[in-house]
């Protein structure tokens, strides 16, 4: 059987075994529920069963697979459909005159009569759709998983993509913060480094595909946080609060640092009076809610949200991860408020 998968022969095989269970039962069930006559019935099916299984073995292990190779495929059909009949009818009937040389039966080599031909052709019949059938049935569920399965490694594989954009545009952005004070000589520029290089060991070398625990996320924002300060002066107002009943709860890595960073960036970067940044954090219940609230120019008018790209990326993570969340967004004449809540028990569902 070279070319065959040893999938396929196992599924045949059990296809083959559960076929000999169900006639034997149907043979114990007609024949009283007495073991003596059920066993001697058994016997006469199980030899006609072979030979039904075997048909079946080389229709879904040999012939199939055989025209599905071919081009021309209607020439191998008739071929196989001539088989068929050959061995269903009077090749049925040499298998049973076979089985008289066992004591099976007696000999059966008078002339096919038609009764005959319709009982032993709807017998082998019926042995064809139960193989057919059960065997559909599978492949339509193997089908359904691995279409189910690649489904998930696409959605992997966009998540992972749209994780990797948030690193090179954090790193740069902080780069170029630490570059301003070593050309300043500053001492801050050694503890920047230090926290710059704790962030990258986190998103490096802790995130893997799944959630984090929440106290190593609020590390990395505070870490985040003191770098952005550095540009500012001491009339920048800004608070970060954490509420949480378990610092151990699992929860999705980088969501909440787009948030920040666009605060500090189309935000305070962007007031000349009073700049502030507020932001809350609370965990509780395996729900997180996420909000903050920054400053923006007065002068600037008030139009619809549009969200940028980092946004965009934002809501299309919490889309690929989540059932039940909601980002918020809403600019006022002075201030920029962003919310976001998700049901951290709907974390990868679908």
């Amino acid at each position: 059987m070279k070319g065959i998968l040893k999938t396929d022969i196992r599924l045949i095989l059990l296809i083959s075994l559960s076929y000999f269970i169900f006639w034997w039962i149907i043979v114990f069930i007609s024949s009283g529920a007495q073991l003596g006559p059920s066993l001697k019935g058994a016997g006469i099916y199980s030899w006609q069963i072979i030979f039904v299984t075997g048909i079946n073995w080389y229709l879904h292990l040999l012939a199939i697979p055989f025209v599905k190779k071919k081009k021309v495929k209607w020439y191998w059909n008739i071929l196989i459909i001539a088989s068929l009949f050959v061995l269903m009818i009077p090749g049925f009937n040499y298998w049973n005159a076979l089985g008289s040389l066992f004591s099976l039966f007696p000999a059966n080599l008078e002339p096919l009569t038609l009764d005959w031909i319709v009982k032993s052709f709807l017998f082998q019949l019926f042995g064809m759709a139960y193989f057919a059938s059960i065997k559909l049935f599978i492949d339509s569920f193997q089908l359904k998983l691995k279409n189910q399965q690649l489904d998930i490694e696409k959605k992997v594989s966009e998540l992972n993509y749209l994780k990797s954009q948030t690193h090179p545009h954090f790193l740069f952005n902080t780069l170029n913060n630490i570059y301003s004070l070593t050309r300043t000589k500053s001492d801050l520029a050694p503890v920047s480094v230090l926290r710059l290089s704790d962030i990258l060991r986190y998103m490096l070398y802790e995130i893997g595909s799944g959630p984090v625990p929440a106290g190593k996320e609020i590390k990395m924002l505070e870490d985040y946080i003191e770098l952005e300060k550095i540009r500012y002066d001491e009339t920048l107002d800004i608070s970060f609060t954490v509420d949480t009943d378990n610092p151990r709860q699992e929860i999705p890595p980088l969501l909440m640092i787009p948030l920040v960073e666009n605060a500090f960036k189309h935000g305070v970067s962007e007031t000349a009076e009073m700049p502030f940044i507020y932001i809350n954090l609370t965990i509780s219940n395996n729900t997180l809610l996420f909000t903050v609230e920054n400053s923006r120019e007065k002068s600037r008018p008030v139009t619809a949200v549009k969200e940028n790209i980092g946004l965009r990326n934002l809501r299309r993570q919490l889309e690929l991860q989540f059932t039940d969340y909601q980002l918020l967004l809403e600019e006022k004449k002075t201030t920029f408020f962003v919310s976001m809540y998700i049901n951290l028990n709907s974390y990868a569902k679908d």
